[in-house]
């Protein structure tokens, strides 16, 4: 039965033994045929019962783990029914560690140069410096962004490179070339700790404290340079404001940087225009925040980088959409995007913001079928999805957008199973969202984004308590769903979304169910 699928995926995870190629497959989000072959092109470590030609394979956990740390490649996730790529093997790391060693390397002998040397050769060596600084964080953020493994380790080692030129360009002698490229540095090390459309840290308080880094490393540059710098810094501080609650803080943000970004255009009034299509949407303007994603050029796809902002801006048209009660015109839209990211990554296979992306369209299409209600056909899309985002978070524990877009994909694969009537079993994979939910809240109680996960699993699981004939249980979650949303309130982190949509319905299913 489809519904069971996530059920015994898990349990497949958790045994000692995986038998027969399905549950091979499934450990790595595979189907059989690609599981099959990786035993013969990748060494794939797979047993069968001696003196039995026919006889059904079998694979040791163990066994398969220790395969995936051999660098031999680990298993993709699949992904709307079609095989995407595998990652590539991680040697990116050395290259990432030599860039760093460069610029420490270079720091010291700009260090040795100025107790040596005065005057203009000393000028002349800080500017080689400056170049070799700029270039080296650049080539280790590039890295950072496409590649898949350990996030953490990568934010680590990105971090540690933006400090080191940061330290460099707070020196009295230090360019405004240098400066802005220390503050592009910390910009980048923000997405990388609060990003929820890439792997990331998922750590808005780091974030924030990152790009109020990049601010101060411009003040009182009022040169034409340091003004782009200074608007893709206030761009990003925007989104992180918005989904933090501080609708205000967000739109006085882009304001700020608005003339900058129409006199650039391109990929800054791009981004622009994406900031301000997200920040509307956290405030529940959901008409300004389709026509902002519009205004984004879709045009013509040159790299990477242009192929996420097309999916970005679909995404945001899309979910504008739906919470304008159009779902046939959201699904429209995030099929759109499903094939904008099977296409980019076909031309990109090796980029793994691309693979992201693309599962991330899966939960849209299921998500949106719920809404259209048609629940049958959202279970099936949505175990998939729940399968593939689940071997990306085997592949790298650390990821926590990616522990967020699993715990999303759960909770609405709970849901559809409840649209669809199977009570019990939608009860059984609710109740273990809100478990998780609140181990995830309690790592960090005060962050916005923890919070308001919380609220929306007690919710949904009291709505299906509720329609089971369970009122009593169903009317407890939503007076523990409204404390969550009074502490938000009380600590200004409620987004007009969260008013609109979670705490509305919350209202209207205790009316419902509790009289």
């Amino acid at each position: 039965m489809v519904d069971d699928s996530t059920s015994e995926m898990e349990a497949g995870s958790r045994a000692a033994r995986l038998r027969g190629w399905k549950e091979i497959g499934r450990r790595f989000g595979v189907d059989e045929r690609t599981a099959k072959r990786w035993e013969t092109t990748r060494g794939l470590p797979v047993h069968r019962v001696p003196g039995e030609p026919r006889a059904p394979v079998f694979a040791y956990e163990h066994e398969l783990k220790a395969w995936v740390e051999q660098d031999k490649g680990e298993a993709p996730p699949a992904v709307a029914g079609k095989q995407a790529p595998p990652p590539p093997a991680r040697r990116p790391w050395l290259a990432v560690a030599l860039l760093l060693l460069a610029l420490t390397a270079a720091v010291a002998l700009w260090m040795g140069w100025r107790a040596a040397e005065e005057g203009r050769a000393a000028e002349a060596r800080l500017g080689d410096l400056t170049r070799l600084a700029a270039s080296q964080v650049a080539a280790v953020n590039d890295q950072l962004d496409s590649q898949p493994g350990t996030v953490a380790v990568r934010a680590a080692l990105a971090q540690e490179a933006v400090q080191v030129l940061g330290r460099v360009a707070a020196s009295p002698d230090a360019s405004p070339g240098l400066k802005q490229e220390a503050a592009e540095g910390y910009r980048r090390l923000a997405v990388l700790q609060n990003a929820i459309d890439r792997p990331s840290l998922r750590d808005r308080a780091a974030a924030t404290r990152s790009l109020a880094q990049a601010q101060r490393l411009l003040e009182g540059d009022k040169g034409a340079e340091a003004a782009q710098v200074r608007a893709r810094v206030q761009i990003e501080m925007a989104r992180q404001a918005a989904g933090g609650g501080d609708p205000k803080a967000a739109m006085a943000m882009l304001s700020a940087a608005e003339p900058v970004a129409r006199r650039a255009g391109g990929a800054v009034l791009d981004d622009w225009w994406l900031a301000k299509s997200a920040a509307a949407s956290w405030n529940g303007d959901y008409e300004e925040s389709a026509n902002a994603a519009r205004e984004v050029s879709l045009s013509s796809i040159g790299d990477p980088a242009e192929a996420l902002t097309r999916l970005r801006a679909l995404d945001l048209e899309a979910e504008a959409s739906f919470y304008l009660e159009k779902p046939a015109a959201a699904r429209a839209t995030y099929l759109r995007a499903v094939d904008s990211a099977e296409a980019a990554l076909a031309r990109w296979p090796d980029d793994n913001r691309l693979r992201w992306n693309l599962l991330r369209q899966q939960w849209n299409v299921g998500s949106t079928l719920i809404g259209e209600g048609r629940p049958r056909e959202a279970v099936p899309v949505l175990a998939e999805a729940l399968a593939g985002w689940q071997a990306v978070q085997r592949s790298d524990p650390s990821d926590e957008a990616v522990r967020a877009w699993v715990l999303a994909t759960r909770l609405s694969y709970g849901q559809a199973l409840a649209a669809a009537g199977a009570y019990p079993r939608a009860i059984a994979v609710l109740s273990e969202v809100v478990a998780e939910r609140k181990a995830w809240h309690a790592g960090r109680p005060e962050d916005a984004d923890r919070r308001r996960l919380l609220m929306n699993g007690v919710a949904s699981l009291a709505d299906a308590l509720g329609a089971s004939g369970r009122a009593g249980e169903a009317c407890a979650l939503y007076g523990e769903a409204d404390r969550i949303g009074a502490d938000m309130e009380k600590d200004g982190q409620l987004t007009g979304f969260d008013r609109r949509e979670t705490l509305r319905m919350v209202a209207a299913a205790r009316a419902r169910h509790c009289g």
